[in-house]
């Protein structure tokens, strides 16, 4: 017997944008091919969204996507969105970054104390 869907409670978030990652990944020629400096992956670019709000959860759906394939793939995959304006539509430029020299650079430039940084994933909200 087939089984059910996930409960709504389990099911991720619309739009789903897995494959748009791992093609920013495919395109550079797979996991370890990034560039050896910065650690990102292919610049990839999502256009004719028509609106700022809609390229906005394009960029949650991104970032929501890589650590969804980080944390249940194993990835070590983060990601960089951006959006832009031009000619009555909206895009998202994108790529796919190494979390191992990622770590490094946050590292390098902000040194091991941990309140220092922009971003610590280890702290909560409050």
């Amino acid at each position: 017997m087939p089984r059910a869907a996930a409960p709504q409670w389990r099911q991720r978030k619309e739009p789903v944008l897995d494959d748009y990652v791992l093609a920013s990944v495919e395109q550079a020629g797979g996991f370890g091919k990034h560039h050896p400096d910065t650690g990102h992956y292919a610049e990839m670019v999502i256009r004719g969204l028509p609106s700022r709000e809609e390229a906005q959860e394009y960029v949650r759906a991104l970032n929501r996507a890589a650590m969804w394939l980080h944390r249940n793939r194993g990835a070590e995959i983060g990601m960089s969105a951006k959006i832009e304006h031009t000619a009555g539509d909206w895009r998202v430029r994108f790529h796919a970054i190494d979390k191992t020299l990622a770590r490094a650079h946050v590292l390098a430039k902000y040194g091991p104390d941990r309140s220092k940084w922009p971003y610590d994933p280890r702290r909560r909200n409050t």
